[in-house]
């Protein structure tokens, strides 16, 4: 018999269950019953734990950066140079290298989109969150860069730049949702991640020995995440075409 769930393990179950219906059918379309099926519980003990069906979409956008422990570690870092690499890092590294080769972190990229199409409720909330958690300590690593003469400011100010950024990287994201890439990128994926965090923080205004030097630190390496077992592998090991 298998074990009993403790109150907050059920309540992962549910928003887990109700993530790729709601990324493959959208928020209207989705009913509560249908998500009880695939959560294996009864609709009452949804509303239990979630109020309503709009909570329970809530419960998946927090779930996208509560508890992170590499998101908790960017925002805790000192502001600087070193600390923009790194979220940078982080943000590439996420929608270039984990979304693809994760099913359950492609099923919320195509929540994303659902939700752009739909009313944008979802995704509204995912970049209210961006802006007031992750923008703050963004804003402070730009000010400190300009300050030790690693970064020259330029027409883009600090949100400007990171809402580009995270453009840029979640289209990147948006064309490997078929399960393999569309574009014919002339590099693997961990070479096409460092280009893609060189041409932001270029755009940025950070100086090319800066980046180049943060390279060096292990601040932009990008590795191949395991893909989940039986699953397919994305196409990190690419031969690069010659330069």
């Amino acid at each position: 018999m298998a074990p009993r769930l403790d109150s907050r393990a059920r309540r992962r179950a549910i928003v887990d269950a109700a993530l790729p219906l709601f990324a493959r059918k959208g928020f209207a379309a989705t009913t509560t019953k249908e998500i009880a099926q695939a959560a294996g519980v009864s609709e009452g003990l949804i509303f239990k734990h979630f109020p309503s069906k709009a909570s329970l979409y809530e419960a998946i956008f927090l779930s996208c950066v509560d508890g992170d422990p590499e998101y908790e570690r960017l925002i805790a870092l000192p502001p600087g140079t070193a600390t923009l690499a790194q979220m940078i890092q982080g943000l590439v590294g996420y929608f270039v290298m984990q979304v693809p080769a994760d099913p359950n972190e492609r099923a919320r990229q195509r929540l994303s989109i659902i939700s752009l199409l739909d009313d944008g409720e979802f995704m509204r909330q995912v970049y209210e969150g961006i802006r007031s958690r992750f923008l703050p300590c963004f804003t402070a690593s730009i000010d400190a860069a300009i300050a030790d003469g690693d970064l020259v400011p330029g027409p883009i100010d600090a949100e400007s730049g990171l809402w580009l950024a995270e453009h840029l990287c979640e289209m990147m994201a948006t064309v490997c949702l078929s399960g393999g890439t569309v574009v014919p990128y002339s590099c693997g994926r961990p070479e096409l991640a460092r280009r893609t965090a060189w041409f932001i923080l270029r755009g940025l205004g950070l100086r090319d020995e800066a980046i180049a030097a943060q390279e060096r630190s292990g601040h932009l390496a990008f590795v191949p995440p395991s893909p989940p077992e039986g699953g397919p592998r994305d196409d990190e090991s690419t031969p690069e075409r010659a330069e």
